[in-house]
């Protein structure tokens, strides 16, 4: 376009000079002026430079400066990707859940026989015994007082607590969930005071079947203890005061011959016979006098003087308050518990029973105790002094005898083989609260090895 624009304007000018020169001179012809301009057409292209093409720029984009008071990272152009296409995956097979392992279970172990209890804490009750090397699953825990208590899986649906320091554990402590919501703390409740219990010292016959002997024994309520005190000596009875003890001595007695009635003192030293023969010694209310059994019954002085027969009869028992001594016997037939008097003599039937036996008074001189096989095998009952108010004691398969009654008429205490083992029970005396005390071996002839029982 340049390049058209200059040859245009050279004609023009060339066209103008010519006629500038016509017009002041009388000048060419027609056709020399034409000739005239084509010539200077010619030679102006001759002279004009050809002209070098010159390359054109490729535009460039100006970068943009990205601001700078927003703390945003500058965009950039992405170039797009061209299309590709996505391969399909290969099938794989599909995983499967790894199982969650097992936790391993929280367990105690008891290191001796405690107290498995309702709560965490000693103020709660006792639930159960927990034996030495019982194991437990802990399903809780508490911490009390800065002490931790486990709580323990019984099963069946029932659970208790220990403390941390009687068992051992195994498994993560920590795992085990602390109990938010405890058991109630029992209210404090005051104790019935307990009715007081048998006291005192027993004495009583005990059978060595390995020896084959009797051997006297003394039982203390107050400690519980036992302890032997002679072979060879039976059928004990205490003076009123308890200072002296009256027995009978077997020949066996450390190898001396001299069998009968023996007295010593409650310490059971200064031992001395007052009778060679006689049995089932009882001491009258002042102790200076005893009743014993022969081939009947006789009255004789402490000191073994004044011997003298009172009535046929057996098993005598002198009334701790008078002259009265019960017994049994057979009168023409008539068996049964009698009465006579220690001075007058004389005899009243209080029971009619071919086996009763065995009689001895209360404390207090109103009520007799006594054995009888009247409805099945031995059994204990008591009467009212007159014979009268008859009450059966106890109701066993077993044999039962021996009875003697506490020095305070609370208790009384009989011998019986109740489970197949012979042993001394105690109950009161209207046949409640029935306890074994300890086991009492017996031989065949246990008829005659009383009891007898002081302060």
């Amino acid at each position: 376009m340049k390049r058209i624009c200059t040859t245009i304007t050279l004609f023009a000018a060339l066209m103008w000079g010519a006629l500038f020169l016509a017009g002041c001179n009388t000048g060419p012809t027609e056709s020399e002026v034409a000739t005239q301009v084509a010539e200077a057409v010619a030679a102006t292209e001759a002279a004009r430079p050809i002209d070098t093409p010159v390359p054109t720029a490729t535009p460039t984009a100006t970068p943009t400066t990205a601001p700078t008071a927003t703390p945003t990272a500058a965009s950039t152009d992405t170039p797009t990707p061209a299309p590709t296409d996505t391969p399909t995956p290969a099938p794989t097979a599909t995983p499967t859940d790894t199982p969650t392992p097992t936790p391993e279970p929280v367990q105690v172990t008891l290191n001796k026989t405690v107290n498995l209890r309702g709560g965490p804490g000693t103020n709660y009750l006792v639930v159960k015994k927990g034996a030495k090397g019982a194991t437990f699953d802990v399903v809780g825990q508490a911490e009390i007082q800065g002490v931790i208590w486990w709580q323990i899986d019984l099963g069946a649906g029932e659970t208790a607590w220990v403390r941390e320091d009687l068992v051992s554990l195994t498994g993560e402590a920590d795992a085990v969930k602390v109990v938010a919501e405890l058991p109630p703390t029992p209210e404090a409740t005051p104790t019935p005071k307990p009715p007081p219990g048998p006291r005192g010292v027993l004495l009583y016959s005990n059978a060595n079947i390995d020896a084959q002997q009797w051997e006297l024994w003394e039982y203390n309520f107050n400690t519980g203890q036992k302890r032997f005190l002679h072979a060879w000596r039976t059928e004990v009875d205490f003076s009123p005061d308890g200072r002296q003890v009256a027995y009978f001595a077997w020949p066996g007695d450390k190898g001396r011959d001299q069998v009968g009635i023996w007295i010593m003192n409650n310490d059971y030293t200064n031992e001395h016979r007052i009778l060679p023969g006689g049995a089932y010694p009882s001491f009258s209310p002042g102790g200076d006098r005893l009743a014993v059994m022969g081939d009947q019954i006789y009255i004789v002085n402490s000191d073994g003087g004044g011997l003298r027969p009172l009535i046929p009869g057996e098993y005598p028992d002198w009334s701790p308050v008078d002259n009265r001594i019960v017994f049994r016997n057979c009168f023409g037939g008539d068996c049964g518990i009698w009465l006579t008097d220690a001075d007058a003599g004389g005899r009243v039937r209080l029971t009619t029973g071919g086996s009763d036996g065995q009689p001895a008074w209360s404390p207090d001189g109103k009520r007799i105790a006594f054995i009888s096989q009247r409805e099945g095998n031995f059994e204990i009952y008591v009467i009212n002094a007159d014979g009268s108010g008859r009450q059966r004691l106890t109701h066993r398969l077993a044999s039962d005898g021996l009875p003697v009654w506490s020095p305070d008429g609370q208790w009384i205490a009989w011998r019986s083989d109740e489970g197949g083992t012979w042993g001394v029970w105690i109950m009161r005396p209207d046949g409640s609260g029935k306890r074994r005390l300890f086991d009492a071996p017996v031989l065949p002839v246990w008829f005659f090895e009383k009891m007898a029982w002081r302060r």
